[in-house]
């Protein structure tokens, strides 16, 4: 595994550092992509002994914010592999960046290619917004010409018969998605990367505070039942808030973030997602995106 980090003009090449344990809630996803990429990477004779065809793509898809870039990276450094990541926005004005990029990945192997807002290079040309304005964000305000998501398919082909080089694409705008990404050789697998429930904003919230001093009158379920539409950058978002506002009033005398400390932070920190957002996603959960993670 590289040891160092390298920058390159649209896309970087790092060494994951989140790992599971790092990440609040999502089980899910977690035993998904634990099998879906370590278990492949990790175990080739085993999968080929077993006749199984390990997984070349993958959509992680669900609200912004929500976790889909760390469990990314957590994936590629259970697999003990290189991780390779870029902004479809960014990587878009140069397309053939993208096919420099995954001949990167092919000198890396074994390698994990992550593709953020992957939506905006691989757009569905005809489709109009299913979502009422405001609900959420909308579409990329650029997507990317039919030439570029061409180049990108070519790649994604390219890669389908290696078992040493998964691609992980993440969209918050399924509905958006050019359908022929999703075939099989490519993005083939999708997993739903939901906000986090009760138990998983209670877990998020122990993780983040774990060396943080809080005072006595501090319940962290009470603050747990507070957050309902937060993900989880925003309930991140919100542990980190709470400690300034504290830090600011006491200063050199900081002892400890207090109930009214998170109280304000939660004006701060207002939640990402409304009831009408939430229910959007359940609808394409349920109409739209079937999940696929069969071998």
């Amino acid at each position: 595994m590289c040891e160092h980090i390298e920058k390159g003009a649209y896309f970087k090449i790092k060494k994951p550092r989140w790992t599971w344990e790092k990440i609040g809630g999502l089980q899910e996803a977690k035993i998904r992509l634990e099998e879906m990429v370590s278990l492949p990477i990790k175990h080739v004779k085993s999968f080929e002994k077993a006749g199984l065809r390990s997984p070349s793509g993958i959509l992680l898809w669900g609200p912004p914010g929500g976790g889909k870039t760390v469990l990314a990276e957590a994936a590629a450094n259970s697999a003990g592999c290189n991780y390779i990541s870029v902004k479809a926005i960014e990587i878009m004005s140069e397309p053939e960046e993208i096919t420099k990029m995954f001949e990167t990945a092919k000198e890396l192997a074994p390698c994990i290619v992550f593709i953020n807002e992957i939506d905006a290079l691989a757009p569905r040309r005809e489709a109009t917004s299913l979502w009422a304005e405001g609900v959420t964000r909308d579409a990329p305000v650029r997507l990317a010409p039919p030439s570029t998501t061409r180049i990108l398919f070519a790649e994604l082909d390219k890669i389908s018969e290696r078992h040493d080089i998964v691609t992980i694409g993440a969209t918050y705008r399924p509905d958006v998605l050019d359908p022929a990404i999703l075939r099989n050789g490519r993005l083939d697998r999708k997993i739903w990367v939901p906000a986090p429930d009760f138990d998983e904003r209670l877990e998020i919230l122990k993780i983040h505070l774990k060396k943080t001093p809080l005072a006595e009158d501090v319940n962290l379920e009470e603050i747990a039942k507070m957050t309902e539409y937060y993900v989880g950058a925003d309930m991140v978002g919100l542990c980190r808030e709470a400690a300034v506002v504290a830090i600011k009033e006491q200063g050199d005398d900081f002892k400890a973030v207090a109930l009214k400390h998170f109280k304000e932070a939660l004006k701060r920190v207002p939640p990402s997602l409304s009831p009408e957002s939430l229910k959007k996603y359940e609808e394409i959960l349920h109409e739209e995106c079937k999940h696929r993670y069969m071998y």
